[in-house]
């Protein structure tokens, strides 16, 4: 992909005499403000990058990539002569995709406090998923550390009809939990991920998950400080935990022909009652995930954009570069131009870049419109008479 170096798009702007006099670092902060106005309007396929996600059966949410900016398409990993079984994902709105009112695979964006994950829906899965327990069976709970005792709570619970209230005193600082189940034969374990349902009366400094052959020999997920999704974890709420068994550690020697039980291990966890429910070993399945990239600027030694803008942590480097189409760089320079005369107030040079401006604008679109996706929702026609029922119009497209 082409790129130009900061240095000279600076050479080129102290061509003009007045803007010459503006001092470095403002015309460096002038690009990042144009660079920004350009990403709240549109995407260009330069920035387009190629990924994967593994999506796995009855889980809705998803982290992102680090430079994840906007969501391009997603499918399933199947061959031109496979169209009939591609996912044919719905991009649609937060309410919709947990509506779900189509029953079909439908893909969204989600905020929770700031973080961006992603809602992926897909029904035709063909991959395993093994479910290890309810945790609805007291006698097979064991408890130490600062947990004292192991209920079962048929009131608050996520799946099934009842979860496994653990009260814990903090003390020591270290709570565990250790709970057997039928064991599993399954010489594949390193095709999948271990999932567990956890609530947490308070966020502890971090949760460590065991899937077990016994208490001496067993993968470990490591301190866990955030769930599966990405999301911080939440307090009097269900936390959705999981780890790749094929990343995990291993202690002593696992055995994949006894998988026997499983452990959590909460460490400063506060005093109050926390709850365990299901566990599963689910195989995913791998599917493309094509994403706009947050990154637009190459520093140096770098082959690709690891950047989203000249200045990080209130430094930058003229020898790093904007990585775009030369038609890119006009615009990004040309507002940058626009806002420095405005700024020195000098209107002729206003109006000569602001021309020059929007014809760069205008170039680029007729060459790139914007590929931003859009968001598709479903209508109804809600009956009020006795006997009516509601009907499902066409989607709707948000432009």
């Amino acid at each position: 992909m082409q790129s130009t170096p900061l240095s000279t798009i600076l050479n080129e702007i102290d061509s003009y005499q007045e803007l010459s006099r503006i001092e470095e670092q403002f015309k460096v902060r002038f690009l990042d403000e144009g660079l920004r106005g350009l990403r709240r309007k549109t995407q260009f396929p330069w920035t387009l990058k190629k990924g994967t996600l593994k999506v796995f059966q009855d889980v809705l949410e998803y982290p992102v990539p680090d430079d994840y900016d906007e969501m391009a398409y997603q499918d399933s990993q199947k061959g031109a002569g496979f169209y009939g079984q591609r996912a044919r994902y719905k991009y649609t709105s937060v309410q919709q995709f947990f509506e779900d009112p189509t029953n079909r695979n439908t893909i969204a964006e989600i905020f929770d406090e700031g973080t961006r994950f992603l809602g992926v829906n897909y029904k035709d899965f063909s991959a395993s998923s093994v479910l290890l327990s309810q945790s609805e069976t007291q006698s097979l709970f064991t408890v130490s550390g600062d947990a004292t005792t192991a209920t079962l709570d048929n009131v608050i619970f996520k799946v099934s009809n009842g979860s496994m209230r653990i009260s814990i005193t903090n003390s020591s600082g270290v709570a565990t939990i250790v709970d057997t189940f039928t064991s599993i034969s399954d010489s594949n374990y390193k095709q999948k991920y271990y999932f567990r349902w956890i609530y947490l009366d308070a966020v502890p400094t971090s949760i460590e998950l065991r899937l077990q052959t016994d208490n001496s020999n067993y993968l470990s997920s490591g301190a866990l400080t955030t769930q599966f999704s990405g999301q911080a974890l939440k307090a009097d709420d269900w936390n959705l935990l999981a780890f790749d068994l094929n990343e995990a550690t291993e202690t002593g020697t696992f055995d994949s022909d006894n998988i026997a039980s499983q452990a959590v291990i909460f460490t400063g966890a506060s005093t109050g009652e926390y709850r365990l429910d299901a566990s599963y070993m689910r195989q995913w399945d791998l599917q493309d995930l094509w994403y706009y990239s947050a990154f637009n600027v190459k520093t140096v030694g770098a082959s690709i954009a690891d950047q989203q803008y000249f200045f990080k942590s209130g430094i930058y480097s003229t020898d790093s570069s904007l990585v775009s189409d030369s038609e890119w760089t006009d615009v990004i320079k040309y507002d940058a131009m626009t806002m420095m005369s405005a700024d020195l107030k000098e209107s002729n040079l206003f109006a000569f870049f602001t021309a020059k401006r929007q014809e760069a604008w205008n170039l680029l679109l007729e060459k790139y419109p914007s590929l931003k996706p859009l968001i598709i929702t479903t209508t109804w026609r809600l009956r009020s008479q006795m006997g009516g029922s509601n009907e499902l119009l066409n989607d709707v497209y948000h432009f």
